[in-house]
């Protein structure tokens, strides 16, 4: 583990191998990069360097006076930069696919490709206040705002029960950015990143997972249809974040994906 001083921020990220080409992990919202840490033995004896994060303000990153889409991707390209990554697979997941597409937009010329599992580029009405919310909640505390929660669509999960059941777990340093994520996923209604999908050159996997009760499958629909060079594959009977619970299967069709690319070597 290591810290990145990037001046007005400072990153914390782990990372095995070396190399200037690596597979990148962008966590959830809420979440830090510790998470894909257990996942490293696997994805080193594909690539050269593995690496995962935590975005400002979130786990051991340190907090800072502003968050915004633009500035979580601008870190990571800083990062890169700084640890001698040149090009990367990026796979981000939930929140963390929102994050890889404004990278991919904002810096391509890093992305040899990426994979965008369980996410969304554009929300409706009611994901958008069902994000903005679920900040209020962790601004505001548990009662806040908590009869305004609506199912975004059929079979979601709205989160008035869960909220009820265990909070939102979401650390008091951490609330600031945890904000700024909800508020941006809540803006993918009227700043949807779907139109611009297009500029996307590289390679993109677009992984759903058909019992997702958190962002649903549509979204990745949506993302594969707008991004040119695109392939979807929605694994029918995996919830949120295809990565952890269809594992094997996620790791086999992301190998199969880079090698088709020439990202990796053939078996």
């Amino acid at each position: 583990m290591a810290d990145a001083d990037l001046g007005d921020v400072t990153i914390h990220y782990d990372e095995t191998g070396v190399g200037s080409l690596a597979y990148v992990f962008c966590h959830g919202g809420g979440g830090s990069g510790q998470v894909f840490v257990e996942h490293f033995p696997f994805w080193g004896e594909h690539f050269p360097r593995v690496v995962t994060w935590d975005n400002r303000g979130m786990g051991q990153s340190s907090q800072t006076a502003k968050y915004s889409l633009p500035l979580y991707a601008y870190d990571l390209a800083r990062l890169l930069d700084q640890i001698g990554v040149e090009r990367a697979v990026l796979h981000g997941v939930s929140w963390g696919g929102v994050v890889v597409l404004q990278f991919a937009l904002d810096y391509p010329g890093k992305c040899a490709a990426i994979i965008v599992d369980s996410s969304s580029s554009e929300v409706n009405v009611a994901a958008s206040e069902n994000w903005y919310n679920r900040g209020e909640v962790a601004r505001l505390g548990a009662e806040a705002k908590l009869d305004e929660f609506r199912p975004a669509f059929a079979g979601h999960t709205a989160s008035v029960q869960a909220i009820r059941e265990r909070g939102m777990n979401v650390q008091p340093k951490h609330v600031d950015s945890y904000v700024a994520m909800m508020r941006a996923l809540a803006g993918l209604r009227e700043h949807p990143l779907t139109p611009r999908l297009r500029e996307i050159g590289c390679p993109a996997l677009i992984v759903g997972a058909g019992q997702d009760a958190t962002a649903g499958a549509g979204g990745s629909v949506v993302m594969a249809r707008n991004i040119t060079n695109a392939r979807l594959e929605i694994f029918q009977e995996s919830s949120h974040g295809v990565y952890r619970h269809k594992r094997d299967e996620f790791r086999a069709l992301v190998l199969e994906f880079c090698r088709d690319h020439g990202i990796l070597p053939p078996e």
